[in-house]
């Protein structure tokens, strides 16, 4: 497949993002992001929140949302506690800078011909680096309510039904990466996605992780590319 760079794919591409500040039951509060919405030009944008409601050719699951952060500096992010009695499938979507790992999403789209990626995560905290998001998953697992920042934990079921409607036959992608601390979440995951027909490109590492879609390496990116194109394509 022909290799897009991203001053290309910045053109054709916006992404759209739910930010909120998780009040957790003791108190704390984390930075988090629910979803994001990747969206081509062709696709109406004028109210950003409405792609919220709307039926993605595709959904990606990945580790969480890294450094992603609003474009609008003066942004102030809503505060959640959950359960939500009242949840609504709705989301507050805003403008945010795509990284390197997303620009890989947008050229498989590029190829697939998609328009609308929605991109979920194990876990919503936002956190840029995997050691220290990692020791706060197993911090908040000592709160109680704290395993609230996943999106596939029970009490969200509500949400993740929404954010995974799709037309039939919508593949969802993973690519969460090779972390064996990530096996909890990625137990819970599974299990809540399970009979969907899901790709990836495997791990020798274990049979629930993945390759992660944006290596260092620009060799490794393509290699990723071209494993993931063969697998959707079978």
């Amino acid at each position: 497949m022909e290799f897009v760079y991203a001053a290309e794919l910045k053109k054709q591409f916006s992404c759209y993002g739910h930010f909120y500040e998780l009040v957790m039951m003791n108190g704390d509060r984390v930075k988090c992001r629910s979803v994001l919405e990747i969206v081509d030009a062709s696709l109406p944008q004028e109210s950003p929140s409405d792609l919220s409601e709307r039926k993605p050719d595709a959904v990606v699951i990945m580790m969480n949302p890294g450094s992603s952060h609003p474009k609008d500096i003066y942004h102030v992010d809503a505060e959640i506690e959950y359960p939500q009695p009242n949840h609504s499938p709705r989301k507050t979507l805003v403008l945010t800078q795509p990284d390197n790992t997303q620009y890989q999403v947008m050229r498989i789209a590029v190829f697939k011909g998609w328009s609308h990626i929605r991109v979920l995560n194990l876990s919503d905290l936002r956190d840029p680096k995997s050691g220290s998001f990692l020791q706060k998953v197993e911090a908040l697992s000592e709160i109680m309510g704290g395993h609230v920042h996943s999106l596939f934990c029970k009490q969200r079921e509500g949400e993740l039904a929404h954010a995974l409607t799709r037309d039939f036959p919508s593949p969802i992608l993973l690519g969460w990466g090779q972390d064996m601390g990530l096996l909890p979440l990625v137990g819970q995951c599974m299990k809540s996605i399970e009979g969907e027909s899901t790709y990836t490109v495997s791990s020798p590492v274990h049979p629930l992780l993945n390759a992660h879609p944006s290596p260092m390496l620009q060799s490794k990116k393509l290699l990723w590319l071209d494993s993931m194109i063969k697998e959707l394509e079978k």
